[in-house]
């Protein structure tokens, strides 16, 4: 009799361990991400490329790359990721307007932007507001968007102008309408800033540094409920992010060669989500690290900073409020 109450103690031990276990699985975390097709998101992709994501204990489900930070907000508004690594301001813009609760968790990188011209035609900025000068710029919400926006300002240009020359496309059909010669400018992120500075009778007449010096570029953002409820796993971020930013500033040669090869391993997921299934929008290591030159990259975020855009945009109506900058950013 005894022990058959002690193997049915045992039994009992071991299905109850059992349904902890299962338990603990089924209320494991999903984790998806959310990225730029850009060396904005260089973290990520060495992250990535160096498995230390995987090092780290953390599994990731789903990657989904995205043609800018505009895409990657709007899959955040859907609730379909967990963290993103993404541009600031349509960060700032998916918050506010979206009413997605979101954390900005640490920086990525400062600057980051650049308006490449055809220097046959454009010699400096007020060139841009001929009539037979053709600018191409992404949507409302993005970065690019807001810094043409800031440029005309600084530059005191006619608005009305410009932006009746300029026309919205993303930044592969961008590039492709450049070298095509169906438009005489193009402002995009980096690495398609670099790229585009290189097509032959093209040049950089601005960088994002010379119209808003030391500019918050990319933030890694998680949603609420991630920075809430599973702190391991923010903290986890925060640490492979720093891990990753300070490989790329001490060898920015090999950093250039694992974020090309990864880079390249999405190109055809980022032709469908553009449309552009004839771009060709593979890179090379030497251009990313030109383009990495172009950046600072950096986990550090300075709260004045990130509530200058802010201010910044909601007098440009980009958002239909103005806020606090520590609502939003988590960075430790």
């Amino acid at each position: 009799m005894k022990r058959l109450l002690g193997v049915l103690l045992v039994i009992f031990f071991v299905f109850s361990l059992t349904g902890c276990q299962n338990e603990v699985e089924s209320s494991k975390k999903r984790f998806n991400v959310a990225v730029e097709y850009t060396d904005h998101a260089a973290a990520f992709y060495l992250a990535r490329g160096m498995n230390l994501f995987s090092n780290a204990g953390l599994d990731i489900d789903e990657v989904k790359m995205y043609a800018s930070g505009v895409g990657v907000a709007a899959a955040f508004a859907r609730g379909e990721f967990d963290a993103g690594y993404m541009c600031l301001v349509p960060a700032i813009y998916t918050y506010v307007n979206g009413e997605v609760p979101i954390k900005i968790i640490a920086g990525t990188h400062k600057d980051g932007y650049g308006l490449v011209v055809n220097e046959a035609k454009i010699k400096e900025m007020k060139d841009l507001e001929r009539d037979d000068v053709l600018l191409a710029n992404g949507r409302e919400g993005t970065v690019t968007d807001f810094l043409q926006r800031v440029l005309i300002e600084k530059e005191n240009l006619n608005r009305e102008k410009i932006m009746q020359h300029t026309v919205r496309m993303n930044a592969a059909k961008q590039l492709m309408a450049l070298k095509s010669g169906r438009v005489d400018a193009v402002f995009v992120p980096e690495h398609f800033a670099t790229m585009a500075a290189s097509f032959p009778g093209m040049k950089m007449l601005f960088k994002s540094q010379d119209i808003w010096p030391d500019m918050q570029g990319s933030v890694l953002v998680v949603t609420e409920d991630l920075y809430r409820n599973h702190p391991e796993i923010v903290k986890k971020l925060r640490e492979i992010n720093r891990k990753s930013l300070e490989f790329i500033n001490k060898n920015p040669d090999k950093a250039a060669e694992i974020i090309a090869a990864d880079l390249n391993t999405g190109e055809e997921m980022v032709k469908e989500e553009m449309k552009t299934p004839e771009a060709e929008l593979k890179v090379t290591p030497g251009l990313v690290r030109s383009s990495l030159a172009n950046m600072r990259c950096t986990e550090d975020i300075k709260i004045e900073e990130i509530q200058a855009v802010i201010d910044k945009m909601y007098a440009m109506g980009y958002i239909t409020k103005s806020f606090d900058a520590k609502e939003i950013v988590a960075y430790e």
